[in-house]
């Protein structure tokens, strides 16, 4: 029988956690076996430095599971504007088993941008907007902020705010607003830290990209500008003019001149491929952290998988914006098999609030549980 190969030992605490992709991790011993109904006779290891135990399917996206779902179908059909409901009905599953994997499905996304983000060489300006949706309750809007690729349509950076209900309502409405508000109530400079988050990535994409100064395009929204100065890297690039904060009317024409025109088609993209998001739906998102898993899991494909603007040739968002292309399929034949550790990634964060399923939901008094195998 061959001698099973592993990358490292799984157990954080352990030296031979931290061994390079080059180094061959040899140090374990076989240790038994037990048995499962959904993958058979599972063999377990130790590891001779740490004395602790693991098995093969620890290292596996289903460790944990009691059925393998195919994850590429998952991402498509959510993708493809299909509710949760929709999705369990075709797998013969239950909404939460649905939900379960789309998690560990987000924790892969998440993974995999960060360990691509080390190879890219973007070359282009960016531009930032806020897209409104809601959760749990229209009394409860969001604005999550996103940071794109002005040539590329790359989503480098998505981040979750949430807002105060305004515009026109009855008085019931007011009075509602006001009840719900004493046990949930948005934080005024949430538009303003979110977007201060999120202009901090500009900084990376700074450092990866061969130009000396890069532009950012935004609309006159007030909280932009204080957004920038509450970063101290952002701001910090803006002084010395290698950052320059641009602006443009909200009420321009939406057309491909406008700077703001990715985001725009984002805009338009999110409302017509996530049911959640679509207009005047009865499907709407409950939960902030799922809802935020969600956004991570189609933003993968939106990024590496969907061709840019569609009938424009076989290139990805992601390679025109710098990414390599014989990396990003070598990382996508393992995107659905090995299964992604917070140990060994790296992540802003708006990500790791994400991973951590760190953001509060309205209405609920208590924080989302978190498997313990998630943060490995």
């Amino acid at each position: 029988m061959d001698t099973p190969r592993f990358p490292f030992c799984p157990h954080s605490d352990c030296p031979n956690h931290w061994l390079g992709d080059s180094e061959p991790y040899t140090d374990f011993d076989s240790w038994g076996s037990y048995s499962t109904k959904a993958f058979g006779s599972v063999p377990r290891f130790r590891c001779r430095s740490c004395g602790r135990t693991f098995s093969s399917q620890t290292f596996s996206l289903d460790y944990y599971a009691k059925r393998s779902f195919d994850y590429s179908d998952l991402l498509h059909r959510l993708a493809s504007t299909s509710s949760l409901s929709a999705i369990a009905r075709a797998f013969k599953a239950s909404t939460d088993s649905v939900s379960n994997r789309i998690s560990r499905a987000s924790r892969q996304a998440l993974a995999f941008d960060s360990r691509l983000a080390n190879s890219r060489s973007p070359s282009e300006d960016l531009a930032a907007d806020g897209f409104e949706s809601f959760c749990v309750s229209h009394f409860f809007p969001n604005n999550i902020t996103l940071l794109v690729g002005s040539s590329s349509q790359f989503v480098y950076e998505a981040d979750y705010a949430c807002l105060r209900r305004k515009g026109r309502m009855t008085e019931a409405q007011k009075l509602r607003r006001t009840m719900l508000e004493r046990s949930s109530r948005a934080d005024p400079r949430a538009v303003v830290r979110s977007f201060s988050r999120v202009a901090a990535e500009s900084l990376r994409v700074l450092s990866d990209s061969s130009r000396p100064a890069i532009c950012l395009w935004t609309d006159e929204h007030r909280a932009y500008p204080r957004g920038i100065t509450a970063s101290a890297c952002a701001s910090a690039l803006r002084e010395v003019g290698r950052l320059r904060h641009l602006t443009i009317s909200s009420r321009a024409a939406r057309t491909r001149r406008n700077p703001l025109f990715p985001v725009n088609y984002l805009d338009r993209e999110l409302r017509k491929d996530l049911h959640e998001h679509v207009r005047e739906s009865t499907c709407f998102g409950r939960n902030v952290n799922r809802q935020m898993e969600r956004l991570s899991v189609y933003l993968l494909y939106h990024n590496y998988l969907k061709r840019h603007r569609t009938r424009w040739g076989p290139l990805s968002n992601a390679v025109l914006a710098g990414y390599s292309a014989g990396q990003i399929e070598d990382e996508l034949r393992k995107l659905w098999t090995d299964r992604a550790l917070l140990s060994r990634t790296d992540l802003s964060p708006c990500k790791e609030d994400t991973w951590l399923r760190s953001r509060s939901t309205p209405l609920r008094p208590s924080g989302d549980y978190l498997p313990k195998y998630a943060v490995a």
